[in-house]
């Protein structure tokens, strides 16, 4: 005191400047500090809890049916998490049905979130079909808590993180003391700067921009803070795709399943009794001289083999035969399906059936005929009804840069309006007041399980175009 008493103002300048500096820097580092903390816990509280969240979301169906194998990948998925050390989904009775964990460092934390199962009604909604009424108002909807999904996680990545943070703001309390309250003054400006386009982010973030990434600054702190903030973003999106992706498999291979279970009970309640009731109305029809071109007779038969055809598309389509491979030529395979359509369709004359671009030299692939003979006649059979009792159908095919084989089956009916264009291959969909929805279906499964592609497309003169891709031989 009595040195600084006898130092001149510059010294005193200095001294009082050291101390402001450091007074200053010390208290921001205190705030900074505790920002930074609070906001990082928070962001990755936030983080666990949206992931619970949407653990939950998924695993209704898995808890509903109690497909341990299903919620194990999903919980596999979750625990690749670097911070999750133990996944746990449980039913509403409490009983465990995955449990993965792994070790992880303290501290540790948890968060717990029911997993619901929402009804309209007393109606199930998974196996149920559809509603087609789209005002089904919310006060009509039931949730029920079906069990829930516990994770265990650790926030030491967050410790390091802290303590890492503080040494750099410590080291930076010490430069700005030295350097003085100009220097403190540029440098601190773009740390606040940095620091706020982070808040900024955050909030939209917060506000559900998934898209949102941060602005890597300059300063060592804030280019790590933005760093973390961004891989954060990057994780949240990639297992927000992962955990969709299993979910839909997870849908599909569940609905498939049911499929086929229900299909073996449509081969014993109706396929056999079917057959008898075919059987029966023939010898009546044989007993009492009933003619063929009577009225009541046609509608009897016509809807007998409309039902027969309709659990024939369910069981080919519910219990698919194992695709048997082998070289088979293509032209003489497609000249053979045009032939039978053609004598098949004939009668009618104001039908043209034009296939004068089909190539004549063989094509060679590995394939199944039978399944690709159906998928073919299936789309030659659309493009005939679409059309009605008049119009065109045309078949071409073309050898692509790729050696794939192009087949084209266009028509000049209706087409297909824009909002069937991305479902008219799904399970089930049809603007056919008689369809099954499975006949497109069936041709995609069978073209994909070659390695092929079928895609469909409005002709520009009218009609619609179903495009089959099928690779040759190497």
């Amino acid at each position: 005191m009595r040195l600084l008493n006898k130092s001149g103002i510059q010294i005193r300048l200095l001294v009082a400047a050291f101390f402001m500096v450091s007074s200053v820097a010390f208290a921001l580092q205190l705030a900074g500090v505790q920002i930074t903390r609070n906001f990082m816990q928070k962001r990755f509280s936030d983080r666990i809890s949206f992931l619970a969240k949407y653990l939950a979301l998924n695993a209704e169906v898995g808890v509903l049916i109690n497909d341990r194998e299903g919620l194990e990948s999903l919980a596999l998925h979750l625990l690749g998490e670097e911070d999750v050390g133990r996944v746990t989904i449980l039913d509403n009775q409490n009983t465990m049905l995955v449990d993965i964990q792994r070790k992880v460092s303290n501290p540790i934390s948890s968060v717990e979130t029911p997993v619901t199962f929402k009804k309209a009604g007393d109606e199930n909604l998974l196996f149920s079909k559809p509603s087609t009424n789209p005002f089904l108002s919310k006060s009509q909807e039931h949730i029920q808590i079906i069990g829930k999904v516990r994770i265990i996680y650790s926030t030491h990545g967050i410790d390091l993180l802290m303590e890492e943070i503080t040494k750099k703001f410590l080291m930076l309390s010490g430069f700005l003391a030295i350097i003085g309250g100009v220097v403190f003054f540029f440098i601190s400006r773009p740390m606040v700067k940095e620091v706020r386009k982070l808040a900024d982010g955050a909030e939209e973030v917060g506000k559900g921009d998934l898209n949102y990434r941060a602005d890597i600054g300059s300063l060592p702190e804030t280019r790590k803070l933005s760093m973390a903030f961004n891989n954060m973003l990057d994780s949240l999106e990639q297992n927000r795709f992962k955990l969709d992706e299993a979910n839909s498999r997870m849908v599909r291979h569940q609905a498939l399943a049911e499929v086929g279970k229900f299909s073996l009970m449509i081969a014993h309640e109706i396929k056999n009794p079917l057959g008898i009731i075919k059987s029966s109305f023939d010898m009546l029809r044989k007993d009492y001289a009933i003619p063929r071109d009577n009225q009541f007779s046609y509608y009897i038969e016509d809807e007998i083999r409309h039902v027969n055809s309709l659990v024939e598309d369910f069981l080919a389509f519910s219990r698919p035969s194992e695709a048997v491979f082998r070289q088979i030529d293509l032209t003489t395979m497609l000249t053979e399906i045009c032939n039978r359509f053609q004598l098949m369709y004939d009668n009618n004359s104001q039908v043209s059936f034009s296939r004068e671009q089909v190539l004549e030299q063989p094509f060679f692939a590995q394939a199944d005929e039978a399944l690709l003979t159906r998928s073919i006649s299936n789309l030659l059979k659309n493009a005939y009804e679409s059309i009605g009792d008049k119009g065109n159908i045309f078949v071409t095919v073309d050898i692509s840069s790729h050696n794939e084989w192009c087949m084209r089956v266009a028509d000049t009916g209706p087409g297909i309006s824009a909002k069937d264009m991305d479902r008219i291959f799904d399970p089930f969909y049809t603007t056919k007041i008689k369809g099954s929805g499975l006949g497109l279906a069936f041709v995609k499964q069978a073209v994909s399980a070659h390695g092929g592609n079928v895609t469909a497309e409005n002709r520009p003169g009218g009609g619609s175009i179903f495009t089959i891709i099928i690779p040759g031989m190497g």
